[in-house]
């Protein structure tokens, strides 16, 4: 337990306080990418749009995309700091966790076996082999550590993910958990909760410079903090875990 909080009070508290943003901030775009033409050009949907346009970084069809977009001089849309979606911000049917359900895990006293025992029911009623495939991968991200809870809160999509954070300071008497949220109008953000004593620090790192922009301007919104710094990351935020495909599960104690 970090300072009076597991990883699931943590994530429900980070979470209702990025929704509130998020609730009204569209920033980024997102794109699905539907297929690449011979040109090198790329057919793409964008809301309930379809059109066709170039990109400087090469796209895999099937995927799904941030991106910031602008139309040039010449009238033709131009796709700049593409960065592609986590698998499970896309992935339909398995949407279980909803801010109550959270909530009530949060409580227990080992909110992971909790989380645990709930996937495992689920799993055992599955209707679908896209859900028990889906199911099986949050175990397997369990079992190595992160806590990966895919979130649906009126009609809303996101993805949070927390851990503890590798290595700790002791001599500074550090305690941290680290988390990785991803959001359909703000991408994605890495951050860390850090507690030296009673002082309690929010990190949060983000790739788009709008995004950091808002977060920058509504710190207030998201109190109890000493001290929350907001800073742009120059690479991709990847979650801590994902897999396109199924590992071995170990369902044992």
């Amino acid at each position: 337990m970090i300072y009076g909080l597991t990883p699931l009070h943590a994530a429900r508290k980070i979470l209702s306080k990025l929704a509130k943003i998020e609730i009204n901030a569209l920033l980024q775009t997102g794109i699905e990418v539907l297929e690449q033409k011979s040109d090198g050009s790329y057919l793409i949907r964008l809301g309930r749009h379809t059109l066709q346009t170039k990109s400087e970084t090469a796209l895999v069809p099937g995927k799904e995309y941030w991106v910031d977009m602008e139309q040039t001089k010449e009238g033709s849309v131009r796709l700049s700091r593409l960065h592609p979606k986590p698998l499970l911000l896309k992935k339909e049917g398995f949407w279980i966790f909803g801010k109550e359900l959270l909530s009530e895990l949060s409580k227990e006293s080992d909110p992971a076996e909790a989380v645990k025992e709930k996937f495992m029911q689920m799993m055992a009623s599955s209707q679908s082999r896209e859900s028990f495939q889906s199911l099986t991968q949050m175990l397997i991200s369990l079992q190595h550590g992160v806590v990966t809870l895919p979130v649906e809160d009126r009609g809303r999509r996101m993805l949070l993910q927390m851990r503890k954070k590798k290595r700790e300071n002791e001599t500074l008497k550090e305690k941290s958990v680290e988390f990785y949220a991803a959001f359909n109008n703000l991408g994605p953000v890495e951050g860390a909760i850090v507690r030296y004593g009673e002082k309690k620090d929010l990190k949060l790192e983000v790739f788009y410079p709008k995004t950091a922009r808002l977060l920058e301007s509504l710190k207030e919104d998201l109190p109890g903090f000493s001290n929350i710094s907001v800073s742009l990351s120059s690479q991709t935020i990847a979650p801590f875990w994902e897999s396109d495909s199924l590992g071995l599960l170990d369902i044992r104690g």
